[in-house]
C-alpha cells in the first residue's frame, strides 16, 4: 500500500471514530487521534502516529485479549497501553515490534501465544503475570532484553525456541509443574549459569539449553538416568542429581 492510501485510510479510521466528515492534514490527525471522545463504544483503540504515518503509541480499551496478528511487524511502537481485563496474548499479537518498551504485563492474563512477542528487542520485562499457564513456541525469541528471573508456577510446558536467544533471561529454578521442554527452548540464553529443577519433568529435549555457554550447575531432584538426554545441550553444565534443597 502505497504511504498516501495508508494516510487515507489512518483519515477514514479517524472520521469513522469520530462521527466526523472532516478533511485534515496529516499535521492535524495526532490532535484529531486525541480529542476521540472517551465515552467510545468499548473495545477501542485509541492511536497517536507519527508524521510519517507510523504508529507509534497505542491504548486498548476494554479488550479481553490482544488478537491474532494484532500489531505485527508495528517496528515503530513504542508504547503500548494494554486493558486491565486482558486475559491472553494471541499468536503473533507483537512479533516483530521491535521498538515495543513494554515494562509489564496485565496481572489477569494467562495465555502468551505462539510468536507473541517475537523479534521485540526493547522488551524489558523482568517478570510475568502469576496466573499464566501457557507460553507458545517462540513466544519470547529474540527478546533480548528480556530479564526474567522465574516463571509463573503455573507453566507446563516450555516449547520450541520459547526464549531463543533471551540474553539477559535470569533465571534459577523452574516450576515444578513443568513436564516437558522442547528443543532449542533456551539457546543462546548465556546470562543463565544456575539452574535448578522443582520438579520432574517427563521429557527435556537434547538440545533445550544449547549454546548456554555459562550455564554451569544444574540441580535436578531425579536420579541420574530418570529423564533421557542429560545434559539436554548444557555441555558446560555439572548435573547434581537427587538434590533435595539446602
Amino acid at each position: 500500500m502505497a504511504l498516501t492510501d495508508k494516510i487515507k485510510a489512518i483519515a477514514d479510521a479517524i472520521r469513522t471514530k469520530t462521527g466526523t466528515t472532516d478533511v485534515m492534514t496529516l499535521d492535524e490527525m495526532p490532535a484529531k487521534i486525541s480529542g476521540m471522545p472517551s465515552g467510545a463504544k468499548e473495545p477501542y483503540v485509541e492511536e497517536s502516529y507519527d508524521e510519517d504515518g507510523n504508529l507509534i503509541a497505542a491504548r486498548l480499551v476494554g479488550y479481553t485479549k490482544v488478537r491474532y496478528n494484532f500489531f505485527s511487524d508495528c517496528s515503530n511502537l513504542t508504547s503500548i497501553e494494554l486493558s486491565s481485563g486482558i486475559m491472553s496474548i494471541e499468536n503473533y499479537a507483537f512479533t516483530q515490534c521491535k521498538n515495543l518498551t513494554l515494562t509489564e504485563l496485565p496481572s489477569g492474563i494467562t495465555s502468551i501465544g505462539e510468536h507473541a512477542f517475537q523479534f521485540c528487542s526493547n522488551l524489558t520485562l523482568t517478570e510475568l503475570p502469576s496466573g499464566i499457564t501457557f507460553i507458545g513456541e517462540y513466544a519470547f525469541s529474540d527478546c533480548t532484553n528480556l530479564a526474567l528471573t522465574e516463571l509463573p508456577s503455573g507453566i507446563t510446558s516450555i516449547g520450541t525456541y520459547t526464549f531463543n536467544g533471551c540474553k539477559n533471561l535470569a533465571l534459577t529454578e523452574l516450576p515444578s509443574g513443568i513436564t516437558s521442554i522442547g528443543s532449542l527452548a533456551f539457546i543462546y540464553c548465556t546470562k543463565l549459569t544456575s539452574i535448578r529443577f522443582l520438579g520432574t519433568p517427563t521429557s527435556i529435549d537434547g538440545s533445550a539449553f544449547l549454546a548456554c555457554t555459562n550455564l554451569t550447575s544444574i540441580k535436578v531432584p531425579w536420579s541420574e538416568g530418570a529423564v533421557k538426554n542429560a545434559p539436554w545441550g548444557a555441555d558446560n553444565a555439572t548435573i547434581e542429581y537427587d538434590y533435595k534443597g539446602e
